[in-house]
């Protein structure tokens, strides 16, 4: 059972570094898009930058949990994930004719 866990801890931190991955390109069109604020895509960039330091420092230092930078690496990606999810559903879309327009 232990080998298990350890295998799906390894396995989570394989896919932490594509989590972050997306969200450069994700951050760099909510920036560019104006459909959300400019800071969530600020946020999301930076938040790609964390999950690959929170993976990196992982593989490579045994005791990064207990750091200070692992408290704060993946702040950014937090708050530019739940900023988004919270704008869409809060704020939604804009309700522009020329969207819901059907030719």
């Amino acid at each position: 059972m232990m080998m298990l866990l350890e295998n799906y801890d390894h396995g989570i931190l394989i896919v932490q570094i594509f989590w972050g991955l997306w969200l450069l390109p994700f951050g760099f069109l909510v920036y560019k898009s104006g459909f959300l604020p400019r800071i969530l895509g600020v946020l999301l960039m930076l938040g790609c930058f964390g999950y690959l330091i929170s993976f990196f420092g992982n593989t490579m230092m045994p005791d990064y949990g207990e750091t200070v930078i692992a408290r704060f690496a993946r702040m950014p990606a937090a708050f530019g994930e739940i900023g988004t999810c919270l704008w869409l559903l809060i704020r939604g879309i804009k309700n522009n004719s020329q969207i819901l327009t059907v030719k």
